[in-house]
């Protein structure tokens, strides 16, 4: 398992295809909400197991926001996700960001309190579903 720090242009068919299978047909969002303009000057991340299928993303923004954490189902809870995350966090420090912050699906604030992410406690709509902001010193 392993985790390339990327970009845009670099790794656009490996981030479209795990993002399209997990959050527009799996949970879906519609495409004019996955897809926006800070894809182009994020930092991304993809997850691969022993093969060249990716099996996860994530991304960066320049302002600590991360965002997009998909991994495919069949290679969920076995650590993609949190490597991901982890990575994410560490790029964030190099880039001499002090906070991170995300808006999680309120089902995964488990996994991001995990990684010592807190929440105010408020929900929102986004994208057709329930949404907490965390975020955690680095």
């Amino acid at each position: 398992m392993n985790v390339l720090t990327s970009d845009w242009n670099s790794s656009k068919d490996q981030l479209t295809f795990v993002r399209k299978q997990v959050f527009i047909i799996e949970q879906g969002i519609p495409p004019e909400d996955e897809w926006d303009e800070h894809d182009k000057n994020a930092v991304h991340f993809v997850s691969f197991g022993t093969t060249a299928v990716p099996t996860g993303t994530c991304r960066l923004l320049q302002d600590g926001h991360i965002g997009r954490l998909a991994v495919l189902p069949a290679y969920r809870l076995r650590g993609y996700g949190d490597m991901l995350l982890q990575k994410a966090v560490q790029v964030a420090r190099e880039m001499g960001i002090k906070k991170v912050f995300l808006d999680a699906q309120v089902e995964a604030q488990a996994f991001y309190e995990k990684h010592n992410f807190i929440t105010d406690g408020k929900v929102f709509l986004e994208a057709t579903k329930l949404h907490i902001r965390m975020e955690r010193d680095i």
